[in-house]
């Protein structure tokens, strides 16, 4: 009698575990911002939102936590490889400690538009690659997300039109790497924590830097900078990355909504490129910035001065893998 009712109660109980909605296998997706819930100056939060909204349509409750309250990068890149945090919005830098093969996408004049960049991660086996790598400590790159249109020259002094411009400018660097880089393109450096730029500009210590035409108007640095050279340098990007045991772990049919939602992120994101792009420009003009919009050839000079260093910005074989990809991608 016991045997006859456990087994009854077993088959209840496997039947209200096959009728609950499978999106249910996922449970709550928590999502870590990086940026302020801005759909108008915020790359990486109008993917977010994306992502999210997508989520929630297919019965996902998602958790979205403001920038910082679960910590700076490294934390949310902790919490993300022990399984703790499903999705961040996160530094690239930070995921190349994981893999340096994502350092490739840093490379300057390697891509010719985002919509090259997309190409080339769509028809190529580059994210496999770097997942290879991060997946092996937990974590998985979803996206690359850019923030803005293509880095260009600001500086106090005159316009940049070829490198030769730089000679008598000393430019901001980020890091030792990119020493290495504005060096190579004539002009000297100095390396300055981003909270000292405006000051570091204002007394003369540095004389610009490099960035999308966007970032001097958000952090009014416009009073101070008085030109700026569209020299498309490189995409600013950043990452939306999960945990790689989440991930895995998901049903198919669960994975393909997530998959989905990376889909409709990415969309929303360039959408919003294409905008940020003009409206950087505008906004920088609108302050008084001359602007100098080099051509081809022009960037073709500094193009050439730094395509060769690639094998020193990051290995042989991931400078050897990138290049192959967008020559054939592009």
């Amino acid at each position: 009698m016991k045997s006859n009712l456990f087994r009854a109660s077993f088959l209840v109980l496997m039947m209200v575990i096959l009728a609950v909605p499978v999106v249910v296998a996922a449970g709550e997706v928590k999502l870590a911002l990086d940026s302020p819930e801005d759909l108008e100056k915020s790359g990486t939060y109008v993917w977010a939102k994306a992502f999210s909204d997508h989520l929630k349509a297919n019965g996902v409750n998602v958790k979205i936590y403001p920038r910082d309250a679960l910590g700076g990068e490294e934390e949310k890149l902790d919490q993300v490889s022990q399984g703790l945090l499903e999705v961040s919005m996160s530094d690239l830098a930070k995921a190349g400690q994981l893999d340096p093969t994502i350092f490739g996408f840093y490379l300057p004049y390697l891509f010719d538009s985002i919509t090259h960049m997309d190409n080339v991660i769509a028809k190529s086996n580059i994210m496999d690659k770097i997942n290879a790598g991060t997946e092996k400590k937990g974590v998985r790159v979803l996206a690359l997300v850019p923030v803005g249109d293509f880095s260009g020259l600001a500086n106090t002094k005159h316009p940049v039109k070829t490198p030769a411009d730089l000679k008598d400018l000393r430019m901001r660097a980020l890091d030792k790497k990119q020493v290495k880089i504005l060096e190579a393109l004539g002009a000297s450096t100095v390396v300055i924590p981003w909270a000292e730029i405006y000051n570091a500009l204002q007394t003369g210590v540095a004389d610009g830097y490099l960035n999308p035409a966007i970032v001097p108007v958000m952090f009014k640095h416009t009073e101070v900078l008085k030109y700026y050279s569209d020299i498309k340098f490189a995409l600013p990007l950043r990452v939306s990355i999960c945990s790689a045991d989440w991930y895995s772990g998901l049903s198919k049919s669960d994975r393909a909504i997530v998959d989905g939602a990376v889909t409709k992120a990415n969309a929303a994101n360039r959408v919003w490129q294409a905008t940020v792009t003009k409206a950087g420009l505008k906004a920088l003009g609108a302050t008084g910035v001359e602007i100098y919009k080099n051509n081809s050839g022009e960037i073709k000079q500094f193009a050439n001065l730094l395509q060769p260093l690639y094998p020193e910005m990051v290995s042989p074989e991931i400078a050897k893998a990138f290049v192959e990809a967008a020559n054939a991608n592009r």
